[in-house]
């Protein structure tokens, strides 16, 4: 399994980077976690966009989905689309709905994204076969909207949180995993009555209560200090600590 960071900023990325994106490729499938700013022009550096075989979205705030649309173009300039979906897209819950709001705004025809793709909308908790003897699964988080997070199991297993505040169901979902990919977003705690996002420690802390092999940083600010972040993770945790940055790849 290999890991290609598109993407590992925040709603405001910064220093020429993108959003949230990430490339995962294993037994022959790509599978495309987010797809936020700037991710659709550095995936078409790395492979043909007709070749991602699937394409999960972890909640609906721009920074998570909004480069769908040139991705989309990048399938196929023609506004018919293809004759037959080149792969599937996976939205959560009320996905669809927001999708269709968007297209109506910008004056793209209903059928823009279902055209060239499978859409559908996951459940929390559902299991995904994805062929190749990969799987997908998924467990909803802590934000300010709905958010899941995503694990892939296949040659090995990865665990994405998308933005979540500290969550016992996504501890659960990533025991055991290989590599935990969660956000770090955060400097300091959130302390009202309204969380959804960790710092640096509670994505250590998320970690070791998983007993994951490897913890990799990530969705950070234009203006983070991410040595820092992961400084103050490796504290927390015995294992292996990663600090995403674009275009990093592991091997798994």
């Amino acid at each position: 399994m290999r890991l290609t960071v598109l993407g590992s900023g925040a709603a405001c990325a910064g220093n020429g980077g993108n959003s949230s994106g990430y490339l995962v490729e294993d037994s022959g499938l790509r599978i495309l976690l987010d797809c936020g700013h700037g991710v659709a022009s550095t995936l078409v550096s790395r492979c043909p966009p007709v070749t991602i075989d699937h394409i999960f979205i972890s909640h609906m705030h721009a920074d998570h989905f909004i480069d769908l649309l040139p991705l989309r173009f990048a399938v196929t300039r023609d506004m018919d689309g293809l004759p037959q979906p080149c792969g599937r897209l996976h939205l959560p819950p009320g996905g669809g709905e927001s999708l269709e709001r968007l297209l109506e705004a910008v004056c793209f025809p209903a059928n823009f994204f279902s055209s060239v793709w499978q859409v559908s909308e996951y459940q929390p908790g559902s299991t995904h076969d994805l062929g190749c003897s990969v799987s997908a699964r998924l467990a909803g988080g802590i934000h300010y909207v709905p958010g899941w997070a995503i694990r892939i199991d296949g040659s090995a297993s990865l665990t994405y949180t998308g933005d979540t505040a500290p969550s016992d169901d996504i501890r659960d979902l990533a025991a055991g995993s290989d590599l935990l990919l969660a956000e770090a977003t955060l400097d300091e705690p959130e302390c009202g009555p309204v969380r959804g996002h960790l710092t640096a420690h509670q994505a250590a802390e998320l970690a070791a209560s998983a007993g994951v092999q490897s913890l990799m940083l990530t969705h950070f600010w234009y203006d983070a200090d991410r040595d820092a972040a992961g400084r103050e993770a490796r504290k927390w945790l015995e294992a292996e600590v990663l600090v995403a940055s674009d275009g990093a790849v592991v091997e798994l």
